[in-house]
């Protein structure tokens, strides 16, 4: 009998984790349309300057993922950065849960899941349609993988945007549910400086208040050689400024950040994220959708948000795989 095939759609934290737990029991094919794994643990180089621009950080919760984490550690693909939560003015509760990063980056967790996997980057995905027995993923470039499940992970607008190209027809109540799921939007602004950011050990700030989401000078968390900060935008002021010209968003986001040093000329750049975080979330952790074949959705919108979110969302799609094709996980 031959070996099931899964394909997985998206090569960020759920995406990744699902796949590295069934890649021992089935053939597993990993599509992402970005240059690279990692979705937003996204990392960024501008010469000498590296910049987390995605998720800054990851904490852990419930033990399933404090066991994946502990090992990262061990591995040394992760360290940890600073206690509690971090307050307006860079304080922090040193009673408060740890805040891991990436050692090298943050980017460097998604490539650490990827090493083995058969992940296939800048490889845009066109529909998703059903067969008698399974799944047909078509891609742009006119190449087709046929499947016997499929995981999707990408943002939820996009994932039925795909099931609708390939006219799949889904139920009511699963298509209420995914309608339901929000995002908030975020820009983040990467500039590179020409001297200390002011921003002391261990290089971040939390503002209650103004345009400014998250500030972090990523030489003082350890990733960078220089100077170099990022800005997240609060969901308000991007929404406010999705259409606006990048030197307004500079203008506006450097002022509210009041550095000690200035931004070196034309070292900076823009990444707008569409759909940062989930802002109404679907309460379980992953949705199977109702159908003769397995299709599930998952992600940080699914039971949880943010890094541990994703991750714990991807490990129950992959259980929920394994019991729809009847698999043996090797965990």
């Amino acid at each position: 009998m031959s070996r099931r095939r899964v394909v997985v759609l998206g090569a960020g934290m759920a995406g990744l984790v699902a796949a590295r737990r069934l890649a021992g029991s089935c053939d597993v094919v990993v599509l992402d349309k970005g240059r690279g794994v990692g979705g937003r643990l996204a990392t960024r180089r501008l010469g000498d300057a590296t910049f987390d621009h995605g998720a800054q950080f990851l904490t852990t919760h419930t033990p399933q993922f404090a066991d994946a984490v502990a090992q990262w550690v061990e591995s040394g693909v992760v360290t940890p950065w600073f206690r509690g939560r971090i307050g307006p003015d860079g304080s922090t509760d040193p009673d408060g849960h740890v805040r891991y990063r990436g050692t090298q980056s943050m980017n460097a967790i998604a490539k650490h899941l990827a090493t083995g996997l058969d992940v296939r980057t800048a490889t845009l995905v066109s529909s998703v349609g059903r067969t008698d027995v399974g799944w047909l993923v078509s891609m742009a470039d006119g190449s087709v993988l046929e499947a016997d499940a499929v995981l999707m992970t990408a943002p939820v607008p996009q994932s039925l945007a795909l099931l609708a190209a390939g006219g799949v027809e889904l139920t009511t109540p699963d298509r209420d549910a995914l309608l339901a799921v929000r995002y908030d939007p975020c820009i983040a602004l990467m500039v590179v400086l020409d001297g200390p950011s002011g921003l002391a050990a261990p290089g971040a700030v939390d503002p209650d208040d103004g345009p400014i989401d998250w500030m972090a000078d990523n030489r003082v968390k350890g990733v960078s050689e220089v100077s170099a900060v990022t800005i997240h935008a609060t969901a308000g002021f991007t929404r406010d400024h999705w259409d606006a010209s990048d030197d307004e968003i500079v203008d506006a986001l450097l002022t509210a950040a009041a550095l000690d040093a200035s931004a070196v000329p034309g070292a900076r750049s823009i990444q707008k994220w569409r759909y940062a975080r989930p802002s109404v979330e679907h309460p379980q952790r992953c949705l199977v959708l109702d159908g003769p074949a397995p299709l599930i959705c998952a992600g940080d919108a699914f039971g949880g948000a943010k890094v541990e979110g994703a991750a714990l969302s991807g490990m129950a799609a992959a259980g929920a795989l394994a019991e729809a094709l009847d698999l043996d996980l090797d965990l």
